[in-house]
């Protein structure tokens, strides 16, 4: 037998990883902004759109909306399906009662989609909302709500009249590679008109702190943090770690190493010798490998890149494990001082109708505006 065919037989994939000591939050004050707009905002909203990247299902949602827009009605859509082996049963297992859509942001036939199932919402409404069906999308950083927002539009319009708008003019919503493209929520757009459907875009909002280093770094892979946020190397290990979970058998990054491998090292001297990029005495760059390798499974753009970073996912957790990991999540994110500002705002409830709130200025200037909303 073979060095290669041997290794592969014998392979046993880690199933535990370090505990890095990394930064855990990455939380700045246009979040904190976001947060208590939309508190001002949730009045006037009908339905909420909640995006999350399908590559890390689990890490990609932040449990501080729930507070922050309680008792509104949500679809979740799981961005970016192109790039992700989410299973789609097992969504369906972790959303028993709640609507949920698996998309790809740029499609205009699942901004179609997205836009017959907000239609249903209209429908099942009596009365209708006379000013339009009002919604916000909501997100962490870089999951694809701009991208999204500019592809509901350009189907919501073209489909419905002549094609006479230009690109430029249909993209209303600023979008990016990296995360924090949008700093401030939008004026209200128009989607379409049939239904009569309008949206606030906003910024991805971050957690105040993630419960550890694996969250983190899966947020990392999925690009909600800046590419210089944490270490290359470790980023890069995170990556080998959640592959080999995946398929032990090395394939997925077979195009650099013919055998599978625990060790990042040896995986990033394959990668600079296979690119070229060796020096003399045999050394290399690691934290270009690094970079190298984690860019290509972040941008996915090739099909050979679909993957998940999230561990509960990749081990397909039933809904009471996820159900115990939300009740756990919320029980920690109650304790920050973000969740206290937020509860002394809009009460403990999240509604914004406790007597006991702390209402500021900006909090009774926004009730003044959405008189109209409560009539």
């Amino acid at each position: 037998m073979s060095k290669p065919l041997a290794r592969a037989a014998s392979f046993v994939p880690r199933t535990v990883f370090p505990e890095y000591n990394l930064t855990l939050s990455n939380f700045k004050g246009h979040h904190q902004k976001a947060l208590t707009k939309f508190g001002h905002l949730a009045p006037q909203i009908d339905l909420i759109l909640e995006v999350r990247d399908s590559r890390a299902p689990i890490s990609t949602t932040n449990v501080l909306f729930d507070k922050v827009l309680a008792r509104k009605q949500k679809i979740v859509l799981y961005s970016k399906k192109d790039l992700s082996v989410v299973k789609p049963h097992l969504l369906k297992k972790w959303h028993e009662n709640e609507k949920f859509l698996f998309v790809d942001a740029r499609s205009r036939r699942d901004a179609k989609r997205v836009l017959e199932a907000l239609k249903e919402h209209v429908e099942l409404l009596s009365p209708p909302p006379p000013l339009g069906l009002r919604t916000m999308i909501i997100g962490m950083p870089n999951v694809g709500k701009s991208t999204l927002v500019n592809t509901l539009r350009e189907e919501g319009y073209s489909s419905k009249g002549p094609k006479t708008i230009s690109t430029k003019q249909k993209k209303v919503a600023r979008t990016g590679g990296q995360p924090g493209v949008t700093r401030n929520t939008s004026e209200i757009i128009r989607l379409s008109r049939d239904p009569d459907v309008l949206v606030y875009d906003t910024p991805g909002v971050f957690l105040p702190t993630v419960k550890d280093s694996k969250t983190m770094l899966a947020l990392g892979l999925v690009g909600c943090l800046h590419t210089s946020f944490i270490d290359p190397v470790i980023q890069a290990d995170y990556l080998l770690y959640v592959l080999n979970l995946q398929d032990p058998s090395g394939q997925l990054y077979s195009e650099y190493i013919k055998f599978p491998t625990n060790d990042i090292n040896e995986l990033l001297y394959h990668i600079a010798k296979s690119r070229k990029k060796l020096r003399p005495d045999g050394s290399f760059d690691e934290l270009g490998m690094s970079i190298h390798f984690v860019n290509v499974w972040r941008q996915g753009k090739d099909s050979r890149y679909r993957g998940l970073f999230d561990e509960s996912a990749i081990l397909e957790s039933d809904s009471d494990e996820i159900k115990l990991l939300k009740r756990e999540e919320l029980s920690r994110v109650e304790a920050t001082s973000v969740h206290q500002r937020i509860a002394g705002s809009l009460g403990h409830d999240g509604t914004g109708m406790s007597k006991d709130r702390k209402r500021t200025a900006k909090d009774r200037e926004a009730d003044l505006k959405n008189q109209l909303f409560k009539l």
